[in-house]
């Protein structure tokens, strides 16, 4: 009898090298929180991080959040994900600097409250949103206590 071909396991594992290096595994434990958030599963937490409300204070016009890394970049600290807002079509802020990682990190880790929390929601890949939980507080802060960290928000384009 013949064997049907599924692939070798050298073409699995080219496919998790690729995700590996699009950031999907981080990407998806965001995406895993969010989805425990909606369905009332996840552990709720008590506060949010300064990080995590500075981002929900960039994003409270229009709601769009996105991880982004950038593989090709030659310093270490620039390969990192950073989190991402959207403040119209072709400017966004990223709360990433290659010369403070561990802040970067920490924006970083405050996302991942916004998503526990269920002020963040997942749609797809590597494109998330606020939740109306999440543009609510977001309208209820105050963008002056929270000026040092929007201040480490650099803008980009798209």
């Amino acid at each position: 009898m013949l064997r049907r071909h599924l692939g070798s396991d050298n073409d699995r594992q080219q496919t998790l090298w690729q995700e590996l290096n699009e950031g999907t595994a981080t990407i998806i434990g965001f995406a895993t929180l969010c989805s425990m958030s909606m369905c009332g599963t996840a552990d709720p937490i008590e506060e949010c991080s300064d990080e995590a409300m500075a981002i929900l204070i960039a994003a409270r016009d229009r709601g769009i959040i996105e991880i982004r890394g950038s593989k090709e970049a030659f310093d270490s600290t620039e390969r990192l994900l950073g989190v991402c807002v959207e403040l119209n079509q072709d400017q966004w802020l990223i709360f990433r600097r290659k010369s403070e990682p561990e802040r970067s990190i920490r924006f970083l880790d405050g996302f991942r409250q916004l998503c526990q929390a269920g002020l963040v929601m997942h749609h797809l890949q590597r494109d998330f949103s606020l939740t109306t939980k999440g543009f609510a507080l977001a309208h209820q802060l105050e963008p002056s206590d929270f000026s040092e960290q929007l201040g480490f928000a650099e803008e980009v384009s798209r």
